[in-house]
C-alpha cells in the first residue's frame, strides 16, 4: 500500500492512477522528457486532443462542440485551452505584422484620416479577445434564441471553439501571406470577417438544423449586431485615445 502524493488517498502499489483524485502515480525521477511530456499533456495536451480537435474543427466543427456540450469531455481539447492558445498565436501573429512586416494595421484603403496613433490597441489584442468574446456568444445566442437548443453558456462553448479555430487559420495564413506580398491589411481583414461569418453559421446550422434561408436571415442579424458592437468599441477607443493623449483632433483631418 502507499498514499497519494496529491490527496493523501490509500493506494494499492499497482495503481497508475489515483481512484479518488485522478492524479498520475510519478514513481521515476524527473527528466526532461517527464517534464515535457507532463506540461504538454497538462497545458496543451498535445499528446492526442489537441491535434484531432485542430482537424475535427475542420472536418466536423460541429460533432466537437455537441460532444463537449453532451458532456464528452476527454475527446476533444476543452474550449478554454484551445481558445487561449489561440490567442496566444494571434499574439504572436500581431507582433510580427507589426514589428517584423511592417504591416500598417490601422491605415484604410478607403479613407485619408491618419489613424496610424491607433495601433496600439493591438498592444491589448489578447484582453479584447478575451473581453468580446461573450458580447459574440450573446449575439449567436440572442439570433438562435427561438430554437432554444443551447442556452448562453453553451454558446460561449460553441464560440470559444469557434473563434479559436478561425484564430488559428488567420495565423496560418497570415505568416505566410504578408511576409510574401504586400497586401492591405484592411482589404484582407474584410475578406476573413465574411468567410469567418460563414463559417461560424454553416456549423451552427448543422448543430441546430435550421434552413439555408432561416441561416442566411440569422447571419444577415448577426453581421449588423457586430457592426453595431464594432463601432460601439470603436468610438470608446478613440474616445480613450483621446484622452489618453494616443490621439488628436489632427489626426482625423484628410491628408493634403
Amino acid at each position: 500500500m502507499m498514499d497519494c502524493g496529491n490527496c493523501r488517498s490509500s493506494l494499492r502499489s499497482d495503481f497508475s492512477y489515483c481512484p479518488s483524485c485522478g492524479a498520475k502515480i510519478i514513481r521515476n525521477r524527473l527528466t526532461l522528457k517527464h517534464v515535457w511530456q507532463d506540461v504538454s499533456f497538462q497545458l496543451f495536451n498535445l499528446d492526442n486532443t489537441f491535434l484531432k480537435t485542430f482537424r475535427h474543427m475542420f472536418s466536423r466543427p460541429h460533432v466537437v462542440i455537441e460532444s463537449y456540450v453532451s458532456g464528452i469531455r476527454k475527446k476533444y481539447m476543452n474550449p478554454v485551452s484551445y481558445f487561449a492558445i489561440a490567442i496566444t498565436l494571434s499574439g504572436i501573429l500581431f507582433f510580427v505584422l507589426r514589428n517584423v512586416y511592417h504591416v500598417n494595421l490601422t491605415e484604410s484603403s478607403f479613407s485619408d484620416v491618419q489613424t496610424s496613433q491607433m495601433d496600439y490597441v493591438f498592444d491589448y489584442q489578447g484582453l479584447l479577445a478575451y473581453l468580446l468574446m461573450p458580447i459574440y456568444a450573446l449575439m449567436t445566442w440572442v439570433v438562435f434564441l427561438d430554437q432554444k437548443k443551447l442556452n448562453y453558456t453553451e454558446h460561449l462553448i460553441a464560440n470559444a471553439y469557434l473563434v479559436g479555430h478561425l484564430s488559428f487559420i488567420q495565423f496560418l495564413v497570415c505568416m505566410p501571406l504578408f511576409g510574401l506580398f504586400d497586401v492591405p491589411y484592411d482589404i484582407f481583414n474584410w475578406g476573413f470577417l465574411v468567410l469567418t461569418v460563414g463559417y461560424q453559421f454553416i456549423v451552427l446550422q448543422k448543430i441546430y438544423r435550421t434552413n439555408i434561408w432561416s441561416t442566411l436571415v440569422r447571419g444577415l442579424v448577426y453581421l449588423f449586431l457586430f457592426a453595431v458592437v464594432m463601432l460601439a468599441m470603436g468610438v470608446l477607443i478613440v474616445i480613450l485615445s483621446l484622452i489618453t493623449g494616443h490621439m488628436s483632433i489632427e489626426d482625423f483631418r484628410p491628408k493634403s
